[in-house]
Order: structure tokens, then sequence, then C-alpha cells
């Protein structure tokens, strides 16, 4: 089969190291690009039945996890497998075809490919990657294309479209970031050990905003000294410090234990929560017998620092 054009878009994973709920109020967070992300192709061809193929693979690439079918230039859909993703898809379309009134023209067939490298329920950032993807493909700002179905500060997409960590605020619900160095010495001694389930990011930020209290501008800084500060740190016990007291609070300002305090109380090393809590991966610190400790409890999914981050140095 012929295709007029053939493209190709790519965005990192992401993980948000500090800041988390807080980062919704203008404290600093460090997010972190993962080196597994997900890639957009599309492909095009002239045809008179002007309709939109999208199929979206993950990691296995067998098969389709999802597909749909939209009938072009308006998006009806004619075909799904997923009800829900699928209006999702199309308001994001819909969007991006109000932004970009020339673009699904008429008289052309698109093929589009998407590819996860990393398991969806990870949540390292499917839909913020799907985003930034959409956005590179249509060319419009990706901060455009959010919506209400799509809450949060927005750090995600800064960090899913840059190849080395970012420090990120939101400051009068303006979002502004700065690519950083973030090469600890000891990185060799962290972790990411997965929690066996997904979390949920919208329901997590509207019970963060149903439940929060007067929160101070002294904690709200206090967690970006916080993230400033492990941006130099060269030794582990000063890191581990600094993310312990960083639990502390969040712990406090939500009124829930920490996830070690939940799991792992014996655990000699850091466990840091990553984004919104109770689900995804937690930060951990190595302590001999580690692996051994986290199987037994029925962890078994712990990635190296180095085979989840992307190198920036």
């Amino acid at each position: 089969m012929f295709f007029s054009k053939k493209k190709f878009f790519y965005s990192h994973g992401k993980l948000l190291l500090t800041g988390e709920y807080l980062i919704l109020l203008g404290s600093i967070g460090l997010a972190l690009p993962t080196i597994k992300g997900q890639s957009l192709s599309i492909f095009e061809k002239k045809n008179r039945s002007s309709i939109l193929f999208w199929k979206s693979y993950d990691q296995n690439l067998k098969k389709p996890w999802f597909e749909v079918v939209f009938q072009l230039p308006y998006l009806k859909i004619i075909y799904e497998t997923e009800k829900k993703i699928s209006y999702r898809l199309r308001n994001l379309l819909i969007k991006s075809k109000n932004i970009k009134k020339e673009f699904f023209k008429k008289n052309i067939n698109i093929y589009a490919n998407t590819y996860l490298q990393f398991s969806r329920n990870w949540g390292l950032g499917s839909s913020s990657t799907l985003i930034n993807n959409i956005a590179q493909w249509i060319n419009v700002n990706p901060y455009k294309l959010l919506s209400k179905d799509f809450p949060g500060s927005g750090y995600d997409l800064a960090c899913v479209s840059h190849e080395k960590p970012i420090i990120f605020k939101l400051k009068n619900n303006i979002p502004y970031f700065l690519p950083v160095e973030f090469n600890p010495p000891f990185k060799n001694k962290l972790y990411f050990l997965y929690l066996n389930k997904k979390q949920n990011t919208t329901s997590g930020i509207n019970w963060f905003f149903s439940k929060k209290k007067i929160i101070s501008n002294n904690i709200i800084n206090n967690i970006s000294y916080i993230t400033l500060k492990i941006l130099s740190c060269n030794k582990l016990k000063e890191f581990e410090e600094l993310l312990l007291k960083h639990e502390m609070i969040i712990s406090k300002i939500l009124n829930l234990p920490t996830i070690k305090e939940l799991y792992f109380p014996d655990y000699l090393g850091l466990v840091k929560s990553l984004g919104t809590w109770g689900g995804d991966f937690v930060l951990i610190s190595f302590r001999k017998g580690m692996k051994n400790y986290f199987s037994k409890k029925g962890f078994h999914t712990i990635i190296s620092f180095e085979k989840m981050i992307l190198k920036n140095f």
C-alpha cells in the first residue's frame, strides 16, 4: 500500500520525584524523564473515504489493546473497542482541530498507531505522552490540549518533551520549568519499586482538593527547598533524610500514613512516594537483602535508577 506521507513522534515517560500534590499550589517539583515512553506513527493516503484508523499497542506488540475508527473531517465514531477511551480521544482530537482549522481534511485516510513501551498500569505517563505526541503532530502547544479530562499541574507535559530532568513551578496557573542536572553519585543505590496497582491521578487530585486544609506558604516553601536541596546532594544519607522529611510533610497534610509506615515499617532504607499516593512506583534506597525483603511481601518489580531514568550527563 502506498502512503503519501509518513510521520513519527516520540515522548519519554515521567516520574515526579518531589512536589506531589503541593506542586498544584505553587511548590517547586523535580520531575525525571524515563527511558521508556510512547510513540505515535502517522501514515496518510489520499482517498475518497476520509477515515482516521487509530490503533494503540502496548509493550507486547502482538495486537492492539485499543482501536477506534473516525469518519473525517468531523471525527464521527464509526467503530470502537472501548467507548470511554474513544470519547476522550475524540475530545482531544476535536480540540486539536479547533486550534488548527485546516487539520483533518476531506479525501484522506489517516492510519495512526501508538506504541507504549511500558505497561499501561505503570503510571509513567500514557496520557501525557499521548497528548504531547498529538501536539507535535498537529504542531500546537500541548498545554492548549489540556481539559477537565486531563487535570493536574502540567508538569508531566513539560517532562515528557525533555531529555533532562526539570524543576517545575505553577504560578497563576502558568507553568514554568527549567532543565537541570540530576546525577547523584549514589544513583546506583536508588531503585523504583512497583506497588502492583495503578493509581488514578484524576481521582487523587480531586480527593486532595476536597480534603486539603489551609496550607501555609511556609509548607510550600519547605517542599521547594527540599527539591532544590536534593539537586546538590552528594551523600545518600542526606538525600534520604530530605525525602523522609518530604514524606512526613505530605503525610501530615493528607492525614494518611506514608507508604513505608503502611507496608514496609521495618525496612531500613528510604521509601518515597512518587506522584499520587497509594499506587504506581515508589523510590527506594538499597539495603542488604532488599530484593528478598520486598519479594516476600509480594512486590517483585524493582527497576534500577539507571534502567529507569534517562541519562542526562
